[in-house]
């Protein structure tokens, strides 16, 4: 699948690694390798905190850094924590106040939260101050899905113009910035910045118990690395793992299923995961639509399959917030499967669940599909500049940006990972291992993530998936997208030069 890369980790990535080699086999068992301080100060310790090459000298007289965000979720977490909210025994908050604290230091600027919006205001928000041609904001940082159109309205700065930001470093995202980018023209940046590009990656729990009372003679990390980890056998294993504990003889949620999600965002995942392309580039970048092909339609019956015709193995539930009813069934030890991202970990129900649980990729379309493909929620937070930030203001901003990433590389990411990942896995080394290959499998798409610049395309999985006819709906939108895009593309032409 097209953007498929292994990119380098900065040295905060191997170390969180390193860690959970140790930490993941130790769960609740103190004597079984070795001990992990869940403490920013680790970080601090053990790798050099600017790993950027930005000089040692920069001084810019207190300027204050002003950032809009979202409020949903926990957008804001990765930029400021006030100081009354760090010491509260939360380790993110405590890391991200440390690195802002050594940041304003190094940098002498003022890292200010000034404004957040609802989900469905930021885009109004920013828009209506860039219009006035207001400096309010220094940075916006936007929800990939709703936000990442001001770039087409012609709202944000070239980042590749700024001074100090080197997207060539590993705590920054090239693949992403560059898939999401138009000619290789970045307005949006994200990476080790923000906490919730490594949360908001697609996996699979796997309930300990239940894959044990029914797989006991098999190891799901050995079906992973045989490349035999499918579609197919998902449906296979939910279909062999199916109870009617309550002897009613009907299906309920009260039973023991297979396999559980919500009528979600997660199919994005699933279709990714099995290798679905919606658009190609073309040696000069030009971007085209190739969503409707005979592999897509297939992946869409295996997917109907699986939902509607698996017996009562698995469940197709509404689309209910943080998928509560097949979580409340994981944790409750009634779902052997359960697809969500890693930081649903951070769950109050996931961290008190007394059982351990495996995590592993979404499943391959099947054994032919080369590599495992991950890709991640659409609320990826993406960090750009209005055009309308002061001039004077720019080197302040932009090296402000490069070091919140490159120090959060190496003292919150590796804090984050001992968070998140450490407590409820498998006590077993292989952990770690199926961690790396996930995050080093994760890959986006042009026209996947402009979605709904485009017609829905972002939705075009879950909003179909009761529908047989899934085919003769791709190919009656297909024109409406292609002439859409063609829009898109010409905006973004439009603004290309200024």
């Amino acid at each position: 699948m097209k953007g498929y890369k292994n990119f380098a980790r900065a040295t905060a990535f191997l170390l969180a690694l390193l860690m959970l080699a140790g930490a993941l086999g130790c769960a609740r068992d103190t004597n079984s390798g070795p001990s992990v301080t869940s403490s920013a100060d680790t970080a601090e310790e053990t790798v050099d905190l600017y790993p950027d090459d930005m000089p040692d000298s920069m001084n810019f007289d207190g300027q204050t850094i002003r950032f809009i965000t979202f409020q949903t979720g926990k957008g804001s977490r990765s930029i400021d924590i006030r100081e009354e909210e760090q010491d509260t025994g939360d380790i993110i908050n405590e890391a991200v106040w440390k690195r802002n604290q050594a940041l304003e230091s190094r940098l002498n600027v003022d890292i200010q939260l000034v404004k957040e919006t609802g989900m469905n205001q930021l885009v109004p928000t920013v828009s209506m101050s860039i219009q006035a041609n207001s400096d309010d904001y220094d940075v916006i940082v936007g929800h990939a899905r709703f936000d990442i159109q001001l770039a087409s309205n012609g709202y944000l700065k070239n980042l590749d113009h700024m001074e100090y930001l080197d997207f060539s470093k590993p705590y920054w995202s090239q693949m992403y910035m560059d898939e999401i980018a138009y000619k290789n023209i970045h307005y949006w940046s994200t990476g080790d910045i923000t906490i919730e590009y490594i949360s908001t990656i697609y996996c699979m729990y796997v309930n300990s118990a239940l894959w044990n009372d029914h797989y006991g003679d098999q190891r799901i990390y050995d079906v992973v690395n045989s490349g035999k980890w499918t579609l197919d056998a998902l449906r296979q294993y939910s279909i062999g793992a199916y109870q009617d504990i309550n002897g009613d003889s009907k299906a309920d949620e009260n039973d023991v299923f297979g396999f559980a999600m919500q009528q979600g965002h997660v199919l994005n995942g699933m279709a990714f995961a099995a290798a679905v392309d919606y658009s190609t580039r073309d040696a000069d970048g030009n971007i085209s639509i190739i969503v409707n092909n005979e592999h897509t339609i297939d992946v869409f019956n295996k997917l109907y399959n699986l939902f509607f015709e698996s017996g009562n193995a698995t469940l197709l539930l509404a689309n209910e917030k943080y998928d509560t009813t097949a979580l409340t069934m994981f944790v409750e030890n009634r779902l052997l499967f359960f697809p969500s991202t890693f930081g649903t970990c951070e769950n109050e129900k996931m961290r008190a669940m007394e059982t351990d649980y495996f995590i592993i990729p979404l499943p391959k379309f099947d054994e032919r599909q080369e590599k495992y493909i991950v890709n991640q929620y659409d609320g990826v937070p993406l960090y750009g500049v209005p055009i309308t930030a002061a001039f004077a203001n720019l080197e302040g901003i932009a090296a402000t940006l490069e070091a919140m990433a490159s120090m959060s590389s190496s003292m919150i990411t590796p804090v984050y990972y001992d968070l998140a990942l450490k407590n409820k896995y498998s006590r077993d080394e292989e952990s770690a291992a199926m961690l790396d290959l996930i995050h080093d499998s994760i890959t986006t798409d042009f026209v996947f993530t402009w979605g709904d610049s485009i017609g829905g395309m972002l939705n075009l999985f879950y909003d179909n998936i009761r529908n047989k006819n899934f085919a003769s709906v791709i190919a009656k939108q297909e024109r409406m997208w292609n002439k859409n895009l063609d829009k898109l593309v010409s905006r973004l032409e439009e603004y290309m030069n200024m």
